[in-house]
């Protein structure tokens, strides 16, 4: 049980050169899920761990494995939770119980969920550097950075000091997205697990539907086996009809409605997408990859390619995106494909000039893609 509050600064901690578990000012990289697991198998318990990046359900089976393997299920006393997703986090109530003396035996560990690096601002970033300087004996503090995970990759200041400082104290492991060809691996034996059939063609488009995030393709999966009763084959239909795309999928949805002539239904999704805060120039610009997508695959049919090499080749691998490019693309002729083309980069020099009204160039633009398509199909 923790004693009463005290400031940061006025709390006794063991010093990192002392700190059994540590051993010194080293730092503990782990490259997997299966690295990880090793070292908590060995008993020895870091101060704090960092686990960030895009494999959410990786990440919170590490977050899940190093807590239980701190604190006991059940002993609520001892482990602490909170959300970081703000950036705002009580670093004075965590050092309350990792630091203050404890009347059960065993650690005390504390969990900070779906931190936010850029939102802990200095104060924050300053009491989180505190609170790792000098670790206690008996407390492990667990990161874990998820939604805010582009900041590494972007190297923002803020996620690299957070990685820098938990380098030095503890332990870190970035889990990165899974392939194309893994999650959709994954997304059948889970249907298969759950009585239920996935093809390759439907768990692709699962797989783009949900980002390649595993968490969530398996929580979509287990949602579509119990609308089937957990018997039968999940069909493309179920798909579309019950999962929600991500942005890039819903935007490559846009590229299909163009070239059914639905404007519409076009600017529907330009509109949800706005909503959302995607950027009119990052509309445009995987727009435009659809139609570059579409032309590439005009040119593997027309070129007698074979679609295993042009996957390979051109870096789409299982994606459900190059079977429909595939698809489409057949009904597309050279010249509509090149215009197409032209009339999406006018639509980008466009876009980037200052006075431009965003979702204006992409309401003139997929108009104008509309009666170039159905002018070079009459």
């Amino acid at each position: 049980m923790a004693g009463p509050r005290l400031p940061l600064a006025a709390v006794p901690r063991w010093g990192t050169d002392h700190h059994p578990a540590k051993g010194g000012h080293c730092s503990v990289i782990f490259s997997d899920l299966r690295a990880l697991d090793t070292h908590i198998k060995a008993g020895a318990l870091l101060p704090v761990y960092l686990l960030y990046g895009e494999e959410n359900r990786q990440i919170e089976a590490a977050r899940d494995r190093l807590a239980k393997t701190a604190v006991p299920e059940g002993d609520s006393m001892n482990l602490l939770r909170c959300d970081g997703s703000s950036g705002e986090v009580d670093w004075d109530g965590i050092a309350d119980l990792l630091w203050s003396m404890s009347f059960t035996p065993g650690r005390k560990c504390a969990v900070v969920d779906d931190l936010n690096p850029s939102g802990l601002g200095s104060a924050g970033m300053n009491k989180l550097a505190e609170l790792l300087a000098q670790p206690v004996e008996d407390g492990v503090l667990i990161l874990t950075v998820r939604g805010s995970a582009k900041q590494f990759a972007k190297k923002e200041a803020a996620a690299t000091k957070l990685l820098n400082l938990c380098d030095k104290a503890g332990g870190v492991c970035r889990f990165a997205a899974m392939t194309r060809g893994n999650v959709g691996k994954f997304a059948r034996q889970t249907a298969l697990r759950l009585g239920c059939v996935l093809e390759p063609e439907e768990a692709a488009l699962l797989a783009d539907y949900c980002g390649l995030d595993s968490l969530r393709l398996r929580q979509e999966v287990e949602k579509l086996a119990a609308y089937h009763g957990y018997t039968g084959k999940i069909l493309k239909e179920d798909i579309e009809a019950m999962v929600a795309p991500t942005i890039d999928a819903n935007v490559f949805q846009l590229g299909d409605k163009v070239l059914r002539g639905d404007f519409n239904g076009a600017m529907d999704i330009v509109d949800d997408l706005l909503f959302l805060q995607e950027r009119p120039e990052s509309i445009l610009t995987i727009l435009t990859m659809s139609f570059v997508d579409y032309y590439r695959a005009a040119a593997v049919r027309r070129g007698g390619v074979a679609e295993a090499t042009a996957r390979k080749e051109l870096g789409y691998g299982g994606s459900y995106r190059f079977t429909k490019a595939l698809e489409q693309g057949s009904r597309l002729n050279r010249p509509a494909l090149e215009g197409a083309l032209e009339i999406l980069a006018d639509a980008d020099a466009r876009m980037k000039q200052s006075a431009a009204d965003g979702r204006t160039v992409l309401e003139v633009t997929i108009l104008q893609l509309i009666e170039l398509l159905q002018r070079e199909r009459a």
